[in-house]
């Protein structure tokens, strides 16, 4: 893993989940992004890049080992998160991650890392469903910061179909992410 950085994506509004950034608001007893933090900064990458617009999200990250950039465009949507992250590493890989998915592990990311190959997009999917978080080989440098406003990277997965590598995942629960109150709240209760 040593030739991949991790590139958390923190950024978002938070619109469907209400008026409070979801990535703050507890989850069995703790923020939301914190379960990614701690997740990826376990783990052996190269790198680890924290890319958030809100100072209470980037207030998160303070006591991990992590470079954070301030996302001062979130407005553009998730490419400029994408961007800034993709630009800030001199990895051979990016492996991109939302940070609204509590129960993903580490047998998961590193069975997508397990992928890594040049050229080619891994993946985890279960049933059929793609899913985050997702492994880029450099070869898609210039395509992640070119990205325009409202697009993200799943245009680049649909352009290049013969570069996916899906990972199929045992157990569903692992990535499913958090977009409502509602979700949060099913989610607590499993």
């Amino acid at each position: 893993m040593e030739t991949i950085d991790a590139i958390l994506l923190a950024s978002g509004f938070s619109r469907r989940f209400g008026a409070t950034n979801k990535l703050i608001w507890p989850f069995r007893g703790k923020p939301l992004a914190l379960y990614t933090l701690e997740l990826v900064c376990s783990l052996p990458f190269k790198s680890v890049h924290f890319v958030a617009s809100n100072p209470d999200v980037t207030r998160l990250a303070i006591s991990f080992p992590v470079r954070s950039h301030h996302n001062a465009n979130p407005e553009r949507g998730q490419c400029e998160s994408v961007k800034l992250g993709t630009l800030a590493s001199d990895a051979d890989y990016y492996m991109f991650f939302p940070c609204d998915q509590p129960l993903l592990d580490a047998k998961t990311v590193l069975s997508v890392c397990g992928k890594a190959a040049p050229g080619k997009i891994a993946f985890p999917i279960f049933n059929g469903n793609p899913s985050a978080p997702t492994l880029f080989s450099k070869a898609f440098r210039e395509e992640l910061i070119s990205l325009k406003d409202g697009e993200n990277a799943r245009l680049i997965k649909s352009r290049h179909l013969d570069a996916l590598l899906p990972v199929s995942v045992a157990d569903g629960n692992t990535l499913t992410d958090i977009d409502t109150c509602e979700d949060l709240k099913a989610l607590a209760n499993r």
